[in-house]
């Protein structure tokens, strides 16, 4: 929850409520409430269906009445916008504001209406993760990882290296498998948050950050304090264990399974390493749900709840609530002057499948040995979709490989939610490629122009299943499935979050598997005085290759400051691969003496080496 003072907590609760807006564009240009119209914010941390590991974008829509800027300069420029809360008057008769951030948003789109208006759709920092991935770092800890993603995306994170290392899997030294399907920014960002068992969100400050879910509530929110009806499910969630593919293709449960198994898929963090440490990691994000004790709900309360963050825990007393019902803000939409809806996601724990863990195991592992088994790839988008006309916009890519020659069958799914004048032509083309060849076949709908149809912008959701063969797939050869579209004569389009499926069927397919493991080194020099002898720096190279059927080499380096008035002499000492080279300053007057691992010095001591 945002900080905010005591009077505005109990304010917040008040039955009655006056508020105001401010904002900024482009860091200098101030509005107010009475520039803008159709106020809204929406953002989530989880799909409907509970997963974890989400980097979900926070949406802010808003029409300004006026043109605050030259026509064709609002890409990108920033807006930062909060709602004010009025607290009481002072002495004077002043009104006293409270002002709560909505957070800091980048303009991905301006649209000019007919009433000389512009609608206006901005989102927050976790935007610009969506950029292309070029990884050059091979492994660190979850700090380590989020500094690296904010410094290459031009965000800033808002945790400290502490804060980071007391979250699961905090202290880990992470890295990723070699061959993955990370493509974003984002990808390699949810993939570390499942790590910890929570997700990445957007901080009001325009920061962001990494939380998981708690089972502690921070606001309990009466009956009365509810500005419409609220819908409660009638039981209470149970996630006690975590499914994920390994670096050997099989599925693995770890965890009691005796509740609801969260399916991670194939995580690239969770396939390297030592099977110890594989289990040591999956058993941390285990620890991590099972705290998910919720239930799930929809509520709409008064609009001060901007205050709440995702995640965070609140209960409701009363009525359908029953005594007490306690869950996690796991979506939230902001209408300003109106309310703050509010929802927790959940599954069923009494639908579950009876099958014990060892039962899901075994049938991982016939789901992989199995030599005809026909196996599904499924994809869904994990993020809107919005586009204009003419632009051809990729909406869907996923990769496969299969053992032998084969069919694979395509089955596709889009729901199209789009803004048309259906009076005037208009139409949605689908394009395939296979590894980046355009496909000859094209579907094709018109959906205006047609008898009947009258003038005006029409919104229409269009459902539309595609089904495509693709024959004699060549074996042991990655392949890659993209699905574009463009339309023609589409004001605008907007493919919803999880409103594109694909599935992919065919026999033997499988992620093609290498060296699934890191070697991890280890060096611990402690500092010995002896007489006059002190150690003044170490610098320390380590330099390891690997190569077949041999013996792999590494050398230290350890050097002393010179120290005026002292001696240099260099010992040498070691056969084989493994030499190292030390370098000691001595005082004046000591006689040393070679005799096999340690030097004998003229009052009888030795030094070890």
């Amino acid at each position: 929850m945002y900080s905010v003072s005591n009077e505005y907590k109990a304010k917040m609760l008040d039955q009655v409520q006056t508020h105001r807006l401010r904002g900024t564009l482009d860091t200098s240009i101030s509005f107010t409430d009475a520039d803008v119209v159709g106020v809204s914010w929406k953002n989530q941390c989880a799909a409907k269906n509970v997963n974890i590991g989400g980097v979900y974008i926070g949406t802010l829509k808003l029409t300004f009445l006026k043109d605050l800027l030259n026509r064709g300069s609002y890409y990108q420029k920033k807006i930062t916008i909060s709602d004010g809360l009025l607290l009481g008057y002072d002495a004077d008769e002043e009104p006293i504001w409270e002002d709560v951030p909505v957070g800091e948003f980048y303009i991905a789109d301006a649209v000019w209406t007919s009433a000389d208006m512009i609608s206006i759709t901005a989102y927050d920092c976790l935007s610009k993760m969506d950029e292309k991935l070029q990884l050059d770092q091979s492994s660190g800890s979850i700090y380590a990882w989020c500094n690296y993603i904010a410094t290459q995306t031009g965000t800033t994170f808002g945790m400290t290296q502490e804060e980071c290392a007391a979250l699961p899997n905090g202290t880990e030294l992470l890295g990723p498998n070699e061959e993955n399907n990370l493509e974003t920014w984002r990808d390699l960002l949810s993939a570390l948050v499942q790590m910890v068992g929570g997700f990445a969100y957007a901080g009001k400050d325009g920061k962001w950050y990494i939380k998981t879910f708690d089972d502690t509530s921070i606001q309990s929110v009466p009956k009365n304090r509810r500005v419409s009806g609220a819908k409660f499910s009638d039981f209470t969630t149970l996630y006690d264990a975590i499914s994920f593919v390994d670096s050997e293709g099989i599925d693995r449960v770890v965890g009691d399974a005796n509740g609801i198994v969260l399916k991670l898929g194939s995580n690239p963090f969770l396939q390297l390493g030592s099977t110890d440490a594989v289990n040591r990691r999956a058993q941390a994000i285990v620890d991590s749900i099972v705290d998910m004790t919720y239930t799930p709900f929809d509520v709409s309360m008064l609009p001060a709840f901007i205050a709440l963050d995702l995640g965070d825990v609140i209960s409701f007393t009363d009525d359908y609530a029953e005594e007490t019902t306690t869950g996690a803000v796991m979506c939230m939409t902001w209408t300003y002057n109106k309310a703050v809806k509010v929802s927790c996601y959940g599954d069923n724990p009494n639908l579950q499948s009876a099958q014990s863990k060892v039962d899901k195991n075994i049938a991982g592992l016939i789901h992989n040995t199995v030599e005809n088994e026909v196996t599904y790839y499924q994809y869904a988008n994990v993020d809107a979709i919005t586009f204009g006309s003419e632009e051809e916009v990729s909406i869907a890519k996923l990769r496969f490989t299969s053992a032998q020659k084969t069919t694979v069958k395509i089955l596709h799914e889009f729901i199209f939610d789009m803004l048309a004048d259906l009076a005037s032509d208009c139409s949605y083309e689908l394009r395939y490629y296979l590894d980046d060849e355009l496909l000859l076949y094209k579907p094709y709908e018109r959906v205006g122009g047609l008898y009947g149809a009258t003038s005006g912008d029409t919104e229409l959701s269009i459902c539309r299943d595609f089904f495509y063969i693709i024959k004699d797939v060549e074996p042991n050869v990655r392949h890659e499935w993209e699905v574009k579209v463009i339309t023609h004569g589409v004001e605008s389009t907007t493919i919803d979050v999880n409103h594109a499926h694909v599935t992919l069927e065919g026999q033997r397919m499988y992620g093609e598997s290498y060296f699934d493991g890191f070697i991890e080194a280890e060096d611990i020099i402690t500092v010995i005085p002896y007489g006059y002898l002190t150690l003044i720096s170490i610098t320390d190279t380590p330099d390891v290759q690997l190569f077949n059927a041999a013996i792999a080499t590494a050398s230290d380096t350890i050097d002393f400051e010179n120290i005026p008035s002292m001696a240099l002499m260099q010992i040498v000492e070691g056969t084989g691969d493994l030499s190292p080279h030390v370098f000691l300053q001595l005082v004046p007057g000591y006689i040393l003496t070679e005799d096999e691992d340690y030097l004998c010095c003229e009052n009888g001591d030795r030094l070890i080496l």
